[in-house]
């Protein structure tokens, strides 16, 4: 008995010994590897832009070796694990972490890491270091959302406890030859669980021994690039509860045979919880669907789904289903002529993008976001959709729905869309009631009646263009304090533009009121917090001056005041906005000469379409401004808020042509029917970006400078109606883009160009002149004589007016699904949580 007491004694001594021992150690690391840490720091900048995570903050920022304790606190560092003396674990994902980081990097030396996880961080495209090769204990590495590019190093195969592998999503920028690929999985340890490599462009086929990871539980190889079809031997994958295989290129689509159902139990294996299969050519609902119990979030967006959505898919996961989007297929409608869905949980639910018919379906009362845009719904809106208490988004634009907007939504609303059908009546007042309204899109409808003077200050969005609304706009509509984006273009409201609108100044980003009945001045809207990128007010009847306020508005990118009764000079201050990409001014009565003050430092540095067209400016062309416009000499131009497109139309003689750019694409300067004269600047050849020059209606002299050759992006180009003598430069043939040429009602003489593009134009192009050669019938008789005069090209000159092409520049409004991805951000970045791409386990 007592033999047993000293051993039970001696037990618990070493129990107590290896406890404080543990103890001990758990607090402090080797001096050499705080050391490698403190090196690790010093080497990485911290950025603030570096991590997307709300929740970030530099971890490192509070590791300090200079303490009383030296060395030895390293193990109390934030984001650092320890255990017996060793560091084991570093969490530094969302740290700001910014700036390259190579093999080299001391890092890598701390051999004993099981964790590495650098999620989140900014590693400026560098390549991931060879040197995780030298970790050979790493279980769990996380190097995903990172910005890391190049080729992935064959030494992350080398590491052989591998539990977790994570780099995915790095911008697209990561590559893996498949003969790695195949190395990777042939050498990872059967012990392997998570294999995430989204936007890891792979580019082969799935290799069969992928089949041999049998322990894995979540799989992610969307958007790699994978072709060919799924290998038989992924049926031994059973343990799997997350796979992704979308946006890859699978051109023999075929579910592996683990997707068989089990007659006995009827279920299959694996039981998911979430499974995306977005964009993977699927024709059918796949059958093994029909028996999945357990599943969270489900993604069949963009395949090729035909026909009626059949009714067992409504029953699927009926406690488990908290997303389901069936968005960009070709389903018509349902088997149940009134499906009734059973999830209890369902949150969001994506019916949009089909050619679904007949009335709005009526999701789960627990619904919070429902799709259902973009088919060929019809009907009124059901009284039913009041129900859904929990309702934060409701999307029911593009269809052809008729009737009025219901008086009964429920406060919950946040997001309502209803643009492009065919609703009719006034906007109910019951609006206001909806306390968390933050975007409202009502437009292309045919709604009458007035704006409420009672919406509520959480809504950020207010487009209700194209309807027959009326009236003045409310003094209220200035008290919307958190208002982003006021679209009311294209009605019939009437009044003054109110100048109260400048209390919204740092937080409107666009205001739309073009092609209603405002009068009277543009009223100073603009402050120096101005946050406005857009402003169009176009298609009114304005009148007075361009209000110097304007100036203000540092951020301004689209200035469209055309089609007004504006008498005023050529606002040249406008040239220190820094930001100012399109600038229109046609169809006013603007005058004088345009010409750059001296105490001028910045002139329209950004730049590329302008069109002052039908107004009264006179004198030289502005050659000066030719100089400075930097954008326009560009092939590629700056970016603008997402959502506006932007179309020329031409008019010649009756017959229109349309362009149709994406504004941050296009390049144009239109003078047309004014009275500028001299000569065509020299200068103009400088503007190499140009897709569209119009000079004409003016009163320009002298010879086409060769020199318009240069304009090699030239896809338009009218000339028409000035006081132009000489030849056509036969420099002009290497405009290979040229799809439109005018130069008709000019003093030119001799031979027309021959070759490329002008083998295309018609006779249109250069009639009122006295020129020869095809495609005119009159032929050329003594070449010599037709030979152009010398003539010296100056910055100055003199000149008149006449008539050719209208060329109209159109703004076109926000389509509702851009105006929402823009504007809703918030909102739309929990679509389905982001189901397949940003998750926190990582």
């Amino acid at each position: 008995m007592a033999k047993f007491v000293h051993v039970f004694m001696l037990i618990l001594l070493l129990h107590a010994f290896k406890s404080a021992l543990t103890n001990k150690f758990s607090s402090l690391s080797h001096a050499d590897e705080c050391s490698l840490l403190f090196q690790f720091k010093e080497s990485m900048s911290i950025n603030k832009s570096a991590s997307s995570d709300p929740r970030a903050y530099p971890k490192v920022a509070s590791w300090n070796l200079n303490t009383s304790d030296g060395a030895r606190s390293c193990c109390l560092w934030d984001g650092v694990e320890c255990s017996f003396g060793h560091v084991i674990g570093l969490d530094l994902s969302s740290s700001f972490l910014y700036g390259p980081i190579d093999s080299n990097n001391s890092l890598f030396n701390l051999i004993h890491l099981r964790t590495l996880n650098l999620a989140d961080n900014d590693f400026g495209s560098s390549q991931i270091p060879s040197g995780v090769g030298r970790l050979s204990q790493l279980a769990n590495l996380n190097l995903s959302y990172s910005v890391f590019s190049g080729e992935v190093p064959k030494q992350i195969s080398q590491l052989r406890n591998l539990v977790s592998l994570d780099l995915s999503r790095n911008d697209n920028g990561l590559k893996l030859h498949g003969s790695d690929f195949q190395g990777l999985v042939q050498k990872s340890s059967q012990a392997l669980r998570e294999l995430l490599l989204s936007e890891v462009k792979i580019d082969s086929e799935i290799p069969a021994s992928l089949g041999n990871l049998t322990h894995l539980k979540i799989l992610d190889l969307s958007n790699c690039a994978f072709t060919g079809t799924l290998p038989a031997s992924v049926s031994n994958l059973t343990q799997l509860t997350y796979l992704d295989l979308s946006y890859n290129n699978f051109d023999r689509w075929k579910l592996p045979d683990w997707f068989v159902i089990d007659s006995h139990t009827n279920e299959t294996q694996p039981k998911f919880k979430e499974l995306g299969l977005t964009s993977c050519n699927l024709k059918v609902f796949p059958e093994f669907l029909r028996f999945q119990h357990q599943l969270e979030h489900l993604d069949l967006d963009k395949n090729n789904i035909q026909g009626l959505i059949p009714g067992w898919m409504w029953n699927i996961s009926k406690e488990t289903l908290r997303t389901l989007s069936l968005a960009h297929n070709l389903l018509m409608g349902f088997e149940q002529h009134s499906p009734v869905a059973s999830w209890v949980n369902l949150r969001a639910l994506d019916l949009s993008q089909n050619m679904l018919h007949g009335s709005i379906p009526v999701p789960p009362p627990t619904t919070e976001y429902f799709f259902v845009s973009d088919n060929k719904l019809n009907g009124e809106i059901p009284p039913s959709i009041c129900d859904l208490l929990s309702l934060r988004l409701l999307d029911l634009s593009f269809n052809n729905i008729t009737g009025s907007i219901p008086p009964c939504l429920k406060k919950s609303i946040g997001l309502f869309f209803v643009s492009h059908n065919r609703l009719t009546g006034e906007i109910p007042t019951s609006i206001c009631d909806l306390l968390s309204l933050k975007s409202l899109d009502l437009s292309f409808n045919n709604i009458t009646g007035s704006i409420p003077p009672c919406l509520k200050k959480p809504i950020g969005l207010f487009l209700v263009s194209n309807n027959r609304l009326t009236g003045e706009i409310p003094p209220s509509i200035c008290d919307l304090l958190s208002l982003q984006w006021l679209d009311l273009s294209f009605n019939n409201i009437t009044g003054l533009i109110p100048p109260c609108l400048k209390k919204l100044s740092n937080s409107l980003v666009v205001l739309n009121l073009r092609r209603n009945n405002f009068q009277g001045t543009i009223p100073s809207i603009c402050t120096n917090e101005s946050k406005y990128q857009i402003i169009d007010l176009s298609e009114n009847k304005l009148e007075g001056k361009v209000p110097r306020s304007l100036e203000n508005c540092v951020t301004l990118q689209i200035l469209d005041l055309g089609y007004n009764l504006i008498e005023d000079m050529f606002p040249f201050w406008l040239g220190a906005l820094s930001e100012l990409q399109v600038l229109i001014l046609r169809f006013n009565k603007f005058h004088g000469t345009i010409t750059i003050p001296r105490k001028i430092e910045v002139n329209f540095p950004k730049l590329h379409i302008i069109d002052l067209s039908y107004n009264a400016f006179c004198g030289d062309l502005p050659h000066q401004y030719f100089q400075e416009w930097s954008a326009m000499k560009k092939t590629g131009v700056n970016g603008l808020l997402e959502g506006y497109g932007f179309s020329i139309q031409l008019t010649n003689k009756g017959v229109k042509m349309e362009y149709v750019k994406i504004i941050k694409f296009f390049s144009a300067v239109d003078f047309s029917s004014n009275m500028f004269r001299g000569k065509i600047p020299e200068s103009i050849k400088t503007l190499g970006g140009l897709q569209l020059l119009n000079l004409s209606n003016n009163e320009l002299s002298g010879v086409i400078p060769p020199s318009m050759g240069n304009l090699i992006r030239l896809e338009a180009l009218d000339l028409s109606s000035n006081k132009l003598f000489g030849m056509i430069p036969q420099d002009l043939v290497r405009l290979n883009f040229l799809a439109v040429l005018n130069v008709s009602n000019n003093n030119l003489t001799g031979l027309i160009p021959q070759g490329k593009q002008f083998n295309t134009f018609s006779n249109d192009s250069y009639m009122g002149n006295a020129l020869c050669g095809f495609p005119l019938s009159m032929k050329c008789g003594d070449s010599e004589a037709s030979k152009p005069p010398k003539v010296s090209f100056e910055e100055d000159t003199e000149s008149d007016f006449s008539n050719g092409i209208d060329w109209v520049v159109i703004l076109i409004g926000a389509v509702a699904g851009l105006v929402i991805g823009l504007v809703c951000g918030n909102y739309l970045s929990t679509k389905y949580n982001k189901w397949f791409s940003q998750r926190s386990r990582r």
